[in-house]
């Protein structure tokens, strides 16, 4: 019959069963069992369950799905969403809240741990409201709506998400009713629709971006400019981008730049450039790195893989100089139009990557880095180490890559004054760390250091 089970009177085959307990969590929300003695990565488990197992693979690759909970724990919450199993968008919704919370710091510390840093967590930010957050989606648009299926390219149709903003999901339901009407033609899922909210607070708009995947070529582009017109059509849609098989972007209806409010912050924001998906806990972000910055007026500043400018932009007031270093053009033409539209003339823009601009920046007080998941170059790593800027504040989405550079920075006289988790991602294993790392040579570090005395 082979590994995978045995099969039932009708023929079919039948997932092997097994109850175990469960042990931690990995770093990405899912947790190792041992099963008739092969590891098994499971979802939807919490760590120390009784849980009943169906086990599906070969080889080294081996799942377990959750069918029957024996013992669960006491954080065990119902999912709000009833896809939750096949959308894949949100691992973490049959933990309640405060578990969510309790696990991610687990979670950090373990990292932290293993690279031989402290595990103090100084600062633990919850969202007031773990729901109807997100104000970035990227939506599959085929025959229907939705985002895509958890390890597929299958769409799962959507009229509403409960994590998403309200205005996305509305988009939503107009998306899967045009299509129905005909009004949109059925692209196979190769065609994406970026949804980005943004204006001002009183009044929340869409911008819309379309991008072609998985070899989708027109050599006629009228059906992107009619599907953009379409959506141009809604209500609330502040602009429809498409980004060109070169990566540009074109402005199909309105302007590929569009403002965005933070708290008493403004920003321009360009279509297809990263920002922030939670603007409900971003300006209490803002006003803390602003706080850990700690400057005066003398000092110059460094905003590594920049982006518009989002971190750097909130501290530049009381900067003597900041200096933006992004790779993408675009994003630093919107930060340029934020600077001029907060009428600040000590910002500089650098657009190159951040491992061939830092060798080019003078002598540094401050500097802020907020990279990708891969985390901080290792030429950017060293360079900071021969800078030594007095403080350093890392802001990362990716707790394991922030703890390895962390240790770099550490090993090279960096000590750790701060760190705070930011659930910037309810429902998800995701959490946003935020350090500030101070110079002190290892010498005076040792110095200040208690010596042991000899037992007698």
């Amino acid at each position: 019959m082979g590994r995978n089970g045995k099969r039932d009177r009708a023929g079919k085959q039948r997932k092997e069963r097994v109850d175990v307990q469960l042990g931690r969590f990995n770093s990405d929300g899912t947790i190792t069992a041992q099963a008739s003695g092969r590891p098994v990565t499971v979802t939807s488990g919490i760590p120390t369950e009784t849980v009943r197992l169906a086990l599906s693979g070969s080889g080294k690759r081996w799942r377990g799905e959750v069918i029957a909970v024996l013992d669960p724990a006491p954080e065990r919450a119902m999912p709000s969403c009833p896809v939750v199993d096949s959308c894949g968008g949100c691992e973490w919704q049959h933990l309640n809240h405060d578990g969510q919370l309790k696990h991610k710091a687990a979670i950090v510390r373990r990292l932290l741990s293993v690279q031989r840093l402290p595990t103090r967590i100084d600062e633990i930010v919850p969202m007031p409201d773990p729901w109807r957050y997100r104000v970035r989606a990227q939506i599959a648009l085929g025959a229907t709506a939705g985002f895509r299926e958890l390890r597929s390219k299958r769409i799962v149709r959507l009229n509403h998400c409960p994590v998403v903003h309200p205005r996305i999901s509305w988009l939503l339901e107009q998306l899967n009713r045009l299509l129905k009407l005909g009004d949109l033609p059925d692209f196979g899922g190769k065609l994406l629709l970026h949804a980005q909210i943004v204006g001002p607070e009183r009044d929340r708009r869409l911008q819309l971006l379309l991008e072609g995947i998985d070899g989708l070529h027109l050599n006629d582009p009228e059906p992107i400019r009619s599907t953009a017109a379409v959506l141009a059509g809604l209500r609330d849609v502040d602009s429809v981008s498409w980004t060109r098989g070169s990566g540009d972007v074109e402005a199909l209806h309105g302007s590929v730049f569009s403002e965005i409010e933070v708290g008493q912050r403004r920003y321009i924001v360009p279509a297809g450039s990263f920002f922030q998906s939670n603007l409900q806990l971003l300006p209490k972000l803002l006003d803390r790195i602003d706080e850990l910055a700690n400057l005066d007026g003398t000092q110059h500043v460094a905003d590594i893989y920049g982006g518009i400018g989002l971190l750097g932009l909130a501290v530049a007031e009381r900067a003597h100089h900041l200096t933006i270093i992004e790779i993408d053009p675009i994003a630093t033409q919107a930060g340029e139009r934020t600077a001029a539209l907060r009428g600040l003339d000590n910002v500089s823009f650098v657009a190159a990557p951040a491992e061939e601009a830092i060798l080019t920046l003078p002598a540094l007080e401050r500097v802020i880095v907020d990279p990708p998941r891969t985390g901080l170059d290792r030429q950017v790593v060293e360079t900071l180490c021969v800078l030594q800027p007095e403080i350093i504040i890392y802001v990362s989405c990716n707790p394991a890559t922030f703890a390895r550079d962390a240790a770099a920075l550490t090993r090279a006289g960096y000590r750790m004054d701060h760190l705070s988790l930011w659930d910037f991602y309810p429902q998800t294993v995701h959490v946003e760390v935020v350090a500030k790392l101070r110079w002190t040579s290892i010498a005076d570090e040792r110095r200040h250091q208690p010596t042991s005395t000899p037992s007698k």
